[in-house]
Order: structure tokens, then sequence, then C-alpha cells
């Protein structure tokens, strides 16, 4: 083997231990940010422009997801936090979406796709929302569970299924 074929070699593997590092990231869910701001201090508007905390929440289990309508893996997972809220309301979990884009787009998606939860809009400040929030690979979707406390307990990059959400919620 010659040594540009060896240097290929060596930098294909790189390349793939640095894809798998990342795509693990989509498929694990992490623990809880060190420096995450206290949840009442997040406040963004609702679709009705009133504004609202994360606090507002406070006493429940609560699944903050951040997405988008553009996003194709955020829009696979909606009928899971959709049968998430309908199926576990009454064990006090509350899903809460986070768009990080503008009211009239999320407004106009949900027209055909209404949802049985609270929808804020962030805009692009959702982004950096969910970074102070764990998302250290800036994916979405992104997910974080909360307990009663407000403490926030994983995080979760990347499309998560209904029944990765249901074993979050139940393994604190």
């Amino acid at each position: 083997m010659s040594l540009f074929q060896s240097r290929m070699a060596l930098m294909s593997i790189a390349i793939a231990a640095l894809l798998l590092g990342l795509s693990s990231q989509h498929f694990f869910s992490s623990p809880a940010p060190e420096t995450a701001p206290p949840l009442a201090k997040i406040i963004l508007p609702d679709l009705s422009d009133t504004p609202r905390s994360l606090a507002d929440w406070s006493g429940k289990k609560r699944v903050i997801n951040f997405w988008a309508t553009w996003c194709p893996p955020c829009r696979k997972e909606i009928p899971a936090l959709i049968a998430l809220q309908k199926n576990l309301a009454y064990d006090d979990v509350q899903v809460i979406s986070i768009a990080i884009e503008d009211k009239q787009s999320v407004q106009s998606f949900l027209e055909d796709y209404p949802v049985n939860f609270p929808v804020l809009i962030a805009g692009d400040d959702g982004i950096a929302l969910s970074k102070e929030m764990g998302n250290h690979v800036n994916a979405i979707p992104f997910t974080v569970f909360v307990n009663e406390n407000d403490i926030i307990q994983k995080s979760h990059a990347g499309e998560i299924s209904l029944l990765e959400l249901q074993e979050l919620i139940h393994s604190d």
C-alpha cells in the first residue's frame, strides 16, 4: 500500500469515527446541562401572542420540544408528541413545543396539522435557547425533559419516538 493510500485509509477511518460520534448524539439522551437558565426566566409568546413562562407548568413533568415546520424529522415526531400528551396528561405530563421560526409559518402549518399542546414562538432565538438547555450539537428536533421541580433531567438531540419519550419520562 502506498503512502497516499495509507493516508486516505486513515483519513476515511477518522471521518467515519467523527460521523459515528456525531450521529450517536442523535440516538442517545444526554444529562442535564450544567448552566441552564431558570425556567421562570424563559418567557415566549404563544400563538395568541400571550407571554408564557416555561415555569407556568410547574408541578408537572414537561417535555419541551424545539422544532421547525421545515424540518422533516420534526414533522415526523409530532404524532408521538400528540400521543404522549393524550396518554399521559392524567400523569401530570405536559408537552410544550418551541418553534424556532416565525409565528405566521407555524400558524399556517398547524392549520393542517393541529396539536394538543402549547406552541411557543422563539424565532431565531430558539436556537440559542436550545443550546442553553443542552443542545450541544445544534440539532433539531431537540427535546428536553424537565421534572416537577423545574429541573432539567435529560435531553435528546434528533428525532424521538413515542416509546423513547415514555421511557425518558418514566426513568427519573
